[in-house]
């Protein structure tokens, strides 16, 4: 099922982007000119002018007799002169493949229609105010006429839409009239039929295999709705009734019973109940941390089989996050966090960058909140229907606000997690460095739970989780500290770094301090956040090194270029020197997968890396 999903959601973006092309050339199609997207704008329609009965003609049979065998001859009217049309290889229709005579129907002697002829033509055929200033003869396939399959002779005329008449070569039949609103409605027809082979119909093989895909898409779809309906993952909050779960810790020691709602998963009924599973995702299914086992018969959803092997599923081991207490009447819980729910107050926001904030909140609680550097926590955002634009949003953001406006931004409930960009023991205040995620083209929203904690307002409050401790430095380890961020992976960076530094100082001198290098890279100066007081840092403390690099540099920047991966791998020998460093991460995925190639390549054990990824 989960290759399926796979497959599901690519082929569902194909289709989407399909189903986007056929809405807006739709909408052109309702709203164009059909005179003009004929190519008709200067086309005369000819009528016969030629008194046939008045005209000595050689006799039909006598030309039949002169000529190679033909199947037809047709008397025709051409610059208002009379010729017999002899076909000695029909069509279907005119445009496919015909092979003609043109004989002078007055002295029976053969015409070939040369660029003189063809002008003359196509002349006849135009009533605009443009001047012949090409002719050409063309073989097929023709830009202008796809379905013709004969040669002909394309004549411009220099005019405001760069009409174009064609002149069948062996017929001297009009073949048709192009210009610029006709190639127009053509490249549109091309994107609504899916004609990019330009084959001149909508019956082509891309159609045919779009037409399976779609069809494919409609039976999964459905075949993942039954599947998600019989796991009981749609739930109706009106019938929403109370199941009763017992509890038991990972050595069988029983918790007691606790009621659970149906309408919410298993994580989420927990949190109720001030039991705290680990979960990075936030009840997503991709960290695969809310680890439980529960009756063996319930059915595993995808998530499940990704994170668990056959054994694990067969003892019962589930995701917390992925099943809801219908079928459920015993549950381990394997592993159970010290992490509350707190109720959080913002006290401070201020923009560090065009992008980043940061958010200071204090806890509800007496007892100041003790975590280790490193910790994050959950957030819950919750549903949202509409926003107003932020007082302090500086000018480049002032565009995306109004797009979220223009969108009517609208979302269900749901949780983001973000790491503590602090340490400090002594208050219940609370750091975050949170990065305002924008759209990525204006048919999307920007990141929910970015730019819900965006726009608090002083004195604003919202439910967290936390904190929960996965990345962290090594207990008593005297190593360097090598520390590689960028963007708003700042956060777990900076508390790890004032944690040592208070290590150091409350020491007061009884060992050597541990050297700490810090490569943060950005795009411009302005991207740069915390700067001076990095700086101020690296002046206080002389075992501290921070190295900001910058991969759009303006011209006045005197410091590293380039990203701080390779800025890294340009000072090894410093890192290393004073021996075997330890290596904490945070970044974006590029930064991140660069960064454990390098390491791997210098032969860093994996012991020795710690990294908290996000996306």
């Amino acid at each position: 099922m989960n290759l399926v999903r796979k497959i599901h959601k690519w082929a569902s973006v194909i289709v989407g982007v399909q189903f986007l092309i056929w809405l807006g050339s739709g909408m052109y199609f309702n709203f164009m000119d059909h005179t003009k997207a004929a190519g008709h704008t200067y086309k005369v329609h000819q009528h016969p002018s030629l008194a046939w009965n008045t005209l000595a003609l050689q006799e039909p049979a006598d030309v039949l007799r002169q000529y190679k065998p033909s199947t037809t001859l047709s008397l025709i009217e051409l610059a208002q002169k009379p010729y017999y049309l002899l076909n000695h290889q029909r069509g279907l229709y005119a445009n496919f493949v015909n092979k003609h005579s043109l004989v002078d129907a007055r002295t029976g002697l053969p015409v070939t229609l040369d660029v003189d002829f063809a002008k003359q033509l196509a002349s006849a055929s135009y009533n605009g105010p443009g001047e012949i200033v090409s002719a050409t003869l063309l073989q097929p396939p023709i830009a202008d006429l796809l379905k013709q399959k004969n040669p002909v002779w394309q004549v411009n005329f220099a005019d405001e839409i760069n009409t174009s008449v064609y002149v069948e070569a062996d017929s001297g039949r009009i073949a048709g009239h192009s210009d610029d609103d006709k190639r127009l409605a053509d490249f549109f027809l091309k994107l609504h039929f899916m004609d990019y082979a330009n084959e001149g119909s909508f019956n082509s093989a891309l159609m045919i295999v779009f037409a399976f895909i779609a069809l494919w898409l409609s039976g999964t779809g459905l075949v993942w709705t039954i599947d998600l309906a019989l796991r009981g993952q749609y739930k109706i909050k009106l019938f929403a009734r109370k199941t009763t779960v017992k509890l038991f810790d990972r050595n069988q020691k029983s918790l007691g019973q606790v009621a659970f709602s149906n309408h919410k998963n298993l994580l989420d009924g927990l949190v109720e109940h001030n039991i705290i599973l680990p979960s990075t995702c936030g009840g997503g299914g991709t960290c695969g941390r809310c680890r439980i086992m529960i009756n063996q018969n319930v059915k595993s959803t995808a998530a499940d089989l990704q994170h668990f092997s056959a054994f694990e599923l067969e003892q019962g081991y589930r995701l917390a996050c992925q099943h809801f207490s219908d079928d459920v009447e015993h549950m381990t819980l394997m592993d159970i966090t010290d992490a509350k729910k707190y109720q959080l107050e913002l006290v401070s926001s201020k923009f560090l960058s065009p992008f980043i904030k940061e958010l200071r909140f204090t806890t509800q609680s007496k007892i100041p909140m003790r975590y280790k550097a490193g910790a994050f926590m959950r957030f819950f955002i919750p549903e949202a229907s509409g926003c107003s634009v932020p007082l302090d949003v500086p000018e480049l953001l002032q565009q995306d606000w109004q797009h979220i406006d223009r969108l009517n931004y609208q979302h269900g409930a749901c949780s983001r997690s973000y790491s503590l960009a602090g340490i400090d023991d002594t208050t219940n205040e609370l750091v975050f460095v949170i990065k305002l995620q924008s759209a990525k083209n204006p048919s999307v929203l920007p990141g929910i739970g970015s730019n819900y904690l965006g726009n608090l307002r002083i004195g604003d409050r919202v439910e967290a989780l936390g904190p929960f401790e996965e990345f962290y430095a090594s207990p008593g380890s005297d190593k360097t500290m090598v520390l590689v961020g960028a963007g708003s992976g700042m956060a777990p960076l900076k508390a790890l770094i004032e944690e040592q530094l208070a290590l150091h100082r409350n020491n007061k001198g009884d060992k050597p301090p541990r050297p700490l290098h810090f490569f943060y890279g950005a795009r411009n100066e302005n991207d740069v956040i915390y700067v001076d007081y990095f700086y101020e840092l690296a002046k206080q403390y002389p075992h501290f090194h921070y190295y900001p690099v910058l991969s759009r540099p303006d011209k006045g920047w005197l410091g590293a270029t380039g990203y701080a991966q390779h800025v890294l791998a340009l000072n090894w020998q410093n890192v290393v020197e004073q021996g075997e460093p330890e290596f904490y991460l945070c970044g974006p995925k590029g930064l991140m997968d660069d960064t454990i190639r390098l390491l791997r390549d210098k032969g860093v054990p994996e012991s020795n890396i710690a990294f908290d990824e996000f996306s």
